[in-house]
């Protein structure tokens, strides 16, 4: 026993405990599921329904991908297959954990850049346009992989099947708590008994008690003659009378010896952890090891009691923030990090969560009214090549809060004043975005706006990584008001704020969210909605913009026209200029 204590963390933090299920099969029993205590693992459930929901799939084409409402549908349908259930989502994870999330968000991204790189010219295209979509077999036999690039998973995976869950009959039983779901799954068979449905082997580490146990969600099975579930069952305690090793202390111990030396078999392992040779000789190491699971930690409980309906994200933001109030109240210009979905964007482009800047800025601004402690900036993860302290938000000041709520309302209203389909409102304040952003850098040309042209013209690639950059952007810009949204629904409503929470009532669910496939068609439904009106009206401050929204509404020049211009000296450029922070150069820019 020679690693370092840091070495001890890195296999564990970035492998889990190497094998420990596989060894441990031998020694699980298969059997039904009977009605009993059963505590889902929520994170797990999400993915393996996505698993479920992709098996007949082109896994490689993002235009394949199961819509969230698909997604939420099959997970009800997966649950109503247990007669009781209590479901637990991560809604606080530890500051022990950063290191394998840098990391995770490290190898997200250099994934992302060699799916873009296998598809420069344009992604997978789906095999046909599905009118519906089939119904998911909730227990196959098997479930394939795909070992060629792919995209990654949708942004909104996991709160869309918990906004599914809240939806339903589960919803009484459906949690986010202040801490890891696996903490709090562990907790309840320990004290009520039962079995946890995870795809996470760590938790057979964690103390389950005398009748508690681990199912995973991949080895479940249909015995279509008795309609009963079957799976093999890791029940604790059995495992460690088979073992000849101490309830109490013998697994974890044996689980320390194989993170340590991976190579050890089961039998090694638990020869060792008989004679507690890692404990005697390694017991910093191991109390540091098992801290994790047997005290993980938990946002502080006067912090975890909001009572409201978050998103886990948007809980981890809330409760470290409120956790830094609570804890270090005299600390000033505190800093919080924001781990934010994963987007697929196009990686040669600038993070499509930059457009939408704005609105987590008036978020993240909005989380500090009323409290002692202030935030300077939140530093946004997003996509990640290296070890980095993420992109800086800077928190705006109390005086500049209720002028950016204003403007706010002023463009919403000006959007439902044109538009009244509820999907196209967020599409137009993304595209409007768009637009204000590149007129403030005054560098290039709204990609936007080239998207609706190219729509508008009959020339658009919607298999294009420009389209998957727009569509991407439009899914930052709805998320962003998704948590300032929630974020000031935990404010007292005063003032702006409760018109921006009525304002803010018509974003769809996330099982409305619009896909992928559908974008082209959104884009053309936008045009004959008033958009491009729309679009003017918000554009009104950026006079050298009118004239290219205009533009696509018009039919395009022909050859003659476009040289005649040319001719004359007029030059039809994709550049814009800077819009003027003068009101008087403003004025004069418009006398032109």
């Amino acid at each position: 026993m020679n690693l370092t204590l840091f070495q001890v963390f890195l296999l564990l933090r970035n492998m889990g405990i190497p094998h420990l299920k596989r060894n441990l099969e031998p020694y699980a029993e298969r059997g039904a599921i009977a009605p009993c205590n059963v505590v889902v693992d929520g994170p797990a459930l999400a993915y393996h329904v996505l698993s479920l929901a992709s098996r007949t799939t082109i896994k490689t084409s993002p235009f394949e991908q199961p819509s969230y409402e698909l997604l939420g549908r099959t997970a009800i349908q997966w649950l109503e297959k247990m007669e009781d259930a209590h479901i637990y989502f991560d809604g606080y994870l530890p500051t022990s954990k950063r290191p394998e999330r840098m990391q995770r968000l490290i190898r997200s991204t250099k994934e992302l850049f060699k799916y873009h790189s296998t598809t420069v010219t344009g992604v997978s295209r789906e095999r046909s346009r599905r009118k519906g979509e089939k119904k998911v077999d909730l227990f196959p036999a098997f479930i394939g992989g795909e070992t060629r690039s792919k995209p990654p998973p949708p942004a909104f995976l996991v709160p869309a099947v918990l906004d599914a869950l809240r939806g339903s009959k589960y919803g009484p039983i459906t949690e986010v708590m202040g801490g890891e779901a696996d903490g709090y799954c562990a907790v309840h068979v320990r004290k009520s008994g039962g079995l946890v449905l995870t795809s996470d082997s760590d938790l057979l580490v964690h103390d389950l008690g005398e009748n508690g146990g681990v199912i995973f969600f991949t080895d479940i099975d249909l015995d279509s003659e008795n309609s009963k579930l079957v799976a093999p069952q890791f029940r604790h305690a059995e495992i460690c009378r088979k073992l000849s090793i101490k309830p109490d202390v013998g697994f974890s111990y044996m689980a320390f010896e194989i993170s340590a030396d991976p190579h050890l078999t089961l039998d090694q392992a638990a020869e060792r952890s008989r004679r507690g040779e890692a404990v005697m000789y390694s017991r910093e190491e191991y109390d540091s090891f098992i801290k994790t699971y047997l005290l993980p930690e938990t946002a502080p409980k006067t912090v975890a009691t909001c009572g409201l309906q978050l998103d886990p994200r948007i809980s981890e933001l809330v409760l470290r923030y409120l956790q830094i109030t609570t804890t270090a109240s005299k600390e000033k210009d505190a800093s919080l990090e924001m781990f934010l979905p994963f987007l697929l964007d196009c990686p040669s482009r600038t993070s499509a969560w930059e457009v939408s800047k704005p609105i987590r800025k008036l978020a993240y601004s909005l989380l500090q009214s009323g409290q002692k402690t202030s935030l300077k900036t939140v530093s946004e993860m997003r996509r990640l090549q290296t070890l980095s302290s993420g992109s800086q938000v800077d928190i705006l000041p109390s005086s500049k809060v209720e002028e950016e709520w204003s403007h706010l309302l002023s463009n919403i209203g000006k959007i439902k004043a044109h538009i009244t389909d509820p999907e196209l409102l967020w599409v137009v304040l993304s595209i409007y975005l768009d637009i204000d952003r590149t007129v403030e850098r005054a560098k290039g040309y709204p990609l936007s706006l080239e998207i609706l042209t190219q729509e508008a013209r009959g020339k658009l690639n919607e298999y294009s990584w420009d389209v998957l950059q727009v569509f991407a952007q439009v899914q930052a810009t709805f998320y962003s008001l998704r948590m300032l949204e929630q974020i000031l629904n935990l404010q007292e409503r005063r003032g702006n704020a409760v018109d921006v929470i009525t304002a803010l009532s018509d974003l769809p669910s996330l099982d409305k969210f619009l896909s992928l496939a559908d974008f082209t068609e959104t884009l053309q439904r936008l045009r004959e909605a008033g958009g491009l009106e729309c679009l003017i009206d918000l554009c009104s401050d950026m006079e050298d913009m009118i004239p290219h929204i205009e533009a696509i509404g018009k039919p395009p020049k022909s050859k003659k026209d476009r040289k005649r211009k040319a001719q004359s000296g007029a030059v039809e450029g994709h550049q814009v200029r800077a819009r003027p922070s003068n009101p008087f150069e403003l004025l004069n820019s418009r006398d032109d």
